[in-house]
């Protein structure tokens, strides 16, 4: 629950969650009437089936909503399993208040809004909780297979020090940044949810061809940056540009005129 949750950042990629779990809601509503749902529904002039269907449909308009501003956030937090499992708990959480208030202007002024939402409560966790486990099981299997599958021999880059030593091997995403310091390079990358710093005494000339083909870019003479880790590009009133990064204890990193364009194609 503590790894980093690896999804789609595009909102296209929350298309799966916003069609399927309202499908499911009202399939298993109209299939099986759990908690005699159906005979709840069945009231106002219209059938059960009319009602399922609009609560399906409010809950898909709450999950477009939620999964928009997901992918907002994603793609500048690093989100855990634990975040995104209180993220989940929380659309139900959002969807239980407007299915209450559905629910409470069918039945009309004799029931309590209260007394439904409670109700709601009920109907909507003990429903969805069966849509998002599937969901969320399948993501995380998918992360594994991708895990076992990968060859770590060959996807971790190694550093060695001015004599040819090895002195760090680390997966290239964990990499923040790299920033040459006189006869050292500092290398800051994350080690669990901390951000670590390494000292290597090497040149980045050294380093500079190894580090490229791991995925990291150029940005500055002094300077190269995991792109994955960028909040924004900033530009001063100077014209100085600058790139803020996603944890605010790595300072930001300055970016040159020559390099920006390429770098910016890369966010």
């Amino acid at each position: 629950m503590n790894t980093r949750l690896r999804v789609g950042k595009t909102y296209k990629s929350q298309l799966l969650y916003i069609l399927l779990i309202p499908a499911f809601f009202v399939g298993f509503s109209f299939l099986y009437g759990p908690f005699d749902m159906k005979e709840y529904y069945q009231a106002g002039g219209m059938g059960f089936g009319f009602h399922f269907v609009m609560l399906a449909t409010i809950l898909m308009a709450v999950l477009a909503l939620t999964r928009l501003v997901f992918s907002a956030l994603y793609k500048h937090i690093p989100f855990l399993w634990w975040h995104y499992t209180i993220w989940c708990f929380g659309e139900v959480f959002v969807y239980s208040f407007f299915m209450a208030l559905y629910t409470a202007l069918f039945k009309g002024s004799g029931y309590n809004y209260f007394a439904v939402l409670s109700l709601c409560f009920k109907f909507a966790y003990l429903i969805l909780v069966y849509p998002y486990l599937y969901l969320i099981l399948i993501q995380i299997i998918l992360n594994k297979d991708s895990d076992l599958n990968a060859e770590p021999a060959e996807t971790l880059v190694k550093f060695y020090d001015e004599h040819k030593r090895l002195k760090l091997t680390i997966d290239p995403a964990a990499v923040i940044s790299i920033q040459a310091d006189a006869n050292y390079v500092i290398i800051r990358y994350m080690d669990s949810d901390r951000v670590k710093e390494f000292m290597l005494r090497t040149s980045m000339k050294n380093i500079e061809n190894t580090i490229a083909q791991h995925g990291l870019v150029r940005c500055h003479r002094s300077y190269f940056v995991n792109p994955k880790f960028i909040k924004l590009l900033s530009k001063n009133k100077e014209g100085m540009i600058t790139a803020e990064l996603l944890h605010p204890e790595v300072p930001s990193i300055p970016v040159s005129k020559q390099f920006y364009k390429k770098l910016s194609e890369l966010l």
